[in-house]
Order: C-alpha cells, then sequence, then structure tokens
C-alpha cells in the first residue's frame, strides 16, 4: 500500500493504487463479496482477511496506506489488521459516523482514504490518519488531483519527488483519463529501482499490484493489475459480482 492517487475526470474520478509489498504474501484477485448488507469488490489479503482498496454498491470508495506522518516503531501485536479497519468503514452511512465510532485502540497506524461518492457533484472526500494515539482528519478538495506514500517505505523527501513526478504528469496532459493514470502508476522515472513508482525494494518486497476504481455517470469499473502474474482483471461494477 504504497502510492495513491486521485483524479476527478469527465464527470468522475479515477482512484488508482500502487501496493508495494512482499512478493510471498498470499493475495486473491478483486472479486464481489456481500458483506455489510451490501456487496464490497476488493482484492483480498488472504493473510489477514482484510484489503487495501475497496468499493460498493452503496456508491463508497475507500483506500489505505500504512503509516501516518512519519515512520512508526512497530509494536506488536496489534489486536486487528489495518486492511479490516478499512472494510469496517462500510458498516456506516457516512464518513463522520465511522470516524467518530471506530475504535482504534491497538491498531496499527495507517492513512485512510474515504470517497463518498453518492453525489458526484458533491463528492464526501476525507482523510483518517491514526498515528497509535490520535486520529487526525482533513478534508480532500475532489476538484484538486492529488498523490500520496506511504511514510513506512518513503522518507518526505522521497514523496515530495512523488508529487513532482505527478505534476510534471499532469502538466503534460491535455485529457486526463482512467488510461493515462494507469500510466503514470506503470511508468519509470528514476534509475534507482527502489524509489521508482513501480519499486524493487528487495528481492521480496517490491510493487506487486496496480487497482484503480474508476467512477463516472458513464460507468463504473474496478481493474487490477497483477504485475508479479502478468494478469489484468476488470470489474464492471454497474452489474456487480460479473466479471468480464
Amino acid at each position: 500500500m504504497c502510492t495513491v492517487s486521485f483524479v476527478k475526470h469527465h464527470h468522475g474520478f479515477s482512484l488508482t493504487s500502487n501496493r508495494d509489498e512482499e512478493t510471498s504474501r498470499p493475495t486473491k484477485a478483486p472479486d464481489c463479496y456481500k458483506e455489510f448488507d451490501q456487496q464490497l469488490v476488493y482484492p483480498k489479503d488472504e493473510r489477514a482477511g482484510g484489503t487495501w482498496i475497496a468499493t460498493s454498491d452503496q456508491e463508497v470508495s475507500v483506500c489505505l496506506l500504512n503509516g501516518a506522518f512519519e515512520k512508526h516503531n512497530r509494536q506488536l501485536p496489534y489486536n486487528r489488521s489495518r486492511g479490516q479497519v478499512l472494510k469496517e468503514r462500510f458498516q456506516f452511512d457516512s464518513n463522520q459516523k465511522f470516524i467518530k465510532a471506530v475504535d482504534l485502540d491497538n491498531v496499527e497506524p495507517f492513512t485512510l482514504l474515504m470517497i463518498d461518492h453518492r453525489n458526484l457533484n458533491q463528492i464526501d472526500f476525507q482523510v483518517l490518519v491514526w498515528d497509535g494515539k490520535q486520529k487526525h482528519i482533513s478534508i480532500v478538495d475532489p476538484e484538486t488531483p492529488q498523490i500520496w506514500a506511504s511514510s513506512t517505505l518513503y522518507t518526505t523527501e522521497q514523496r515530495q519527488q512523488r508529487k513532482l513526478w505527478f505534476d510534471g504528469f499532469l502538466e503534460q496532459q491535455q485529457n486526463i483519463n482512467a488510461e493515462s493514470l494507469l500510466h503514470f502508476h506503470t511508468a519509470s522515472y528514476t534509475d534507482d529501482k527502489s524509489e521508482d513508482i513501480v519499486m524493487t525494494g528487495s528481492a521480496e518486497l517490491k510493487t506487486i499490484s496496480v487497482s484503480q476504481i474508476n467512477i463516472s455517470e458513464d460507468s463504473k469499473s474496478f481493474l487490477y493489475h497483477d504485475l508479479e502474474k502478468g494478469e489484468q482483471h476488470h470489474i464492471n461494477l454497474e452489474s456487480l459480482c460479473k466479471t468480464v
């Protein structure tokens, strides 16, 4: 859960997430699950049962980054995974209710992007950062393109470099769309592969997949690129649970 971007375009938006993880960690491609009296679509982390990105038929999308503002020292054991906390957002009918109610005692620090897009003209986009002791809440302007990177893997300087790459990409684009954003998330920007968008930190740690949620007035889809297996998956969210 490393580099995430959000861009509003063509009467909708794209939420794109690169997952940096151990290659040995078992992961299932996205599927449809009936949970919390709704249909959820997400790739599953099989070790903990959670996920790092999900969307629902209730027009809510959520994405997770490990860590808060700075790299932290782990204090194991934790009472549940951060990927499980992400799924708990879907128990509530608003970002505000979830933020107020969720108990994060003894949960490892994280950053959670929560997008309520029931009204595409008035998207409620809030970010919850848990630093291990306190909740920090911010409101995101959906009209402004955004990029985040995990504090557990990247220094402040490295995260700023990602923003510069992103700003440069935006300046070069006349018509930003889902395809061009996928290209940004899979292109190379430096010879140092430990810092690139598609990173290789070691033989075990690397960018293993790219997920993208695309929501517009005309179509809704979940794209998943498994970089390790060379596989691509496309789920049509307008007919949830139908894989095409």
